[in-house]
């Protein structure tokens, strides 16, 4: 019963800490050489439980796959849905290139609908570069040509590793590269970017 919302008598309580800090030399992944991902033993949350399109603060379901990456000396760890397709990661949205040059990401079913996911398939879209929304699995990633992640700190970063599988070159892959160049311009344009003050 103490976790009762009947409890909260005074109405919604919203705590908001902004904090900015310089990110230029300090981004989340290397967007240049790539990193090595795993997959992790926890399921990502089904929509029946706690639905992963939304942003909330139960991230405990995160949290546990990143402590694994982290043993494996990775930076994060692709999490499958509970069908067994994959979802995303830990952290970020994932994208693989096939052999055709399809680039392919998992719907949004079980995994946050992130604003740079979408970014990046409307930059596809404008490069002409094939694309589809589908099921994907495990293996299929495992023998990708490209894979690589997308978030809002890390932006497009390669994945150059799978389980120990190394993916396509295992260098950053030319889609990727056409990607990330389309992002940056994006990003830096009138039309889409926001100036970000000068840091003292």
């Amino acid at each position: 019963t103490h976790m009762s919302p009947d409890f909260n008598v005074y109405g919604t309580t919203l705590i908001v800490l902004a904090e900015w800090k310089p990110t230029q030399g300090r981004t989340t992944y290397d967007n240049s050489k790539g990193i090595s991902l795993i997959s992790a033993s926890q399921r990502r949350n089904s929509p029946a439980t706690v639905d992963s399109k939304i942003h909330h603060n139960n991230l405990i379901n995160n949290i546990l796959p990143k402590i694994q990456a982290n043993l494996a000396n990775c930076a994060d760890a692709i999490m499958l849905d509970v069908e067994g397709y994959v979802s995303e990661t830990n952290a970020t949205n994932i994208f693989m290139v096939d052999e055709n040059g399809t680039l392919l990401t998992p719907h949004p079913d079980h995994c946050l609908p992130g604003i740079t996911r979408s970014t990046v398939l409307q930059i596809a879209k404008q490069l002409g570069v094939p694309h589809l929304e589908r099921r994907v699995s495990l293996a299929e990633f495992h023998a990708a040509e490209e894979v690589f992640t997308t978030g809002t700190m890390g932006e497009l970063t390669p994945v150059t590793m799978i389980d120990g599988r190394v993916i396509g070159s295992g260098i950053r892959g030319p889609i990727t590269t056409k990607l990330q160049e389309g992002y940056k311009r994006l990003t830096q344009s009138d039309e889409w970017g926001t100036p970000i003050p000068e840091f003292i």
